[in-house]
């Protein structure tokens, strides 16, 4: 009810059907076709992005809170569009996982 954003449930709501405005709406739970049919839409919708790095080489960050901080790739997930690396945080080295927009491969 007091969630931010959030106007109104989709919904059976008793009151709505006799004509009385706005009542309290149970929100209705998805079939599990509807659920299968979302899930299938994704995944045909989401193109796994190619991308020529591999653990071991070396990134410059192009962007976010580690803009500029240069790491070395541990792990990469192209099905997730996303990589892992070790950055040096405060002298530490500390696995840092990135998108594959925010990086750039040095040569």
């Amino acid at each position: 009810k007091n969630t931010p954003h959030v106007i109104n449930f989709v919904g059976a709501e008793q009151r709505r059907a006799q004509g009385r405005g706005r009542g309290h709406v149970k929100p209705m739970p998805l079939s599990p076709g509807e659920v299968k049919r979302i899930f299938k839409q994704t995944q045909e919708q989401a193109p796994v992005v190619k991308i020529d790095m591999a653990a071991g080489d070396k990134i410059t960050v192009l962007s976010g809170p580690f803009k500029d901080f240069e790491g070395e790739v541990i792990d990469v997930s192209p099905e997730r569009s996303k990589l892992k690396a070790l950055l040096s945080i405060f002298g530490r080295d500390t696995p840092v996982e990135l998108e594959f927009n925010q990086v750039k491969k040095e040569s």
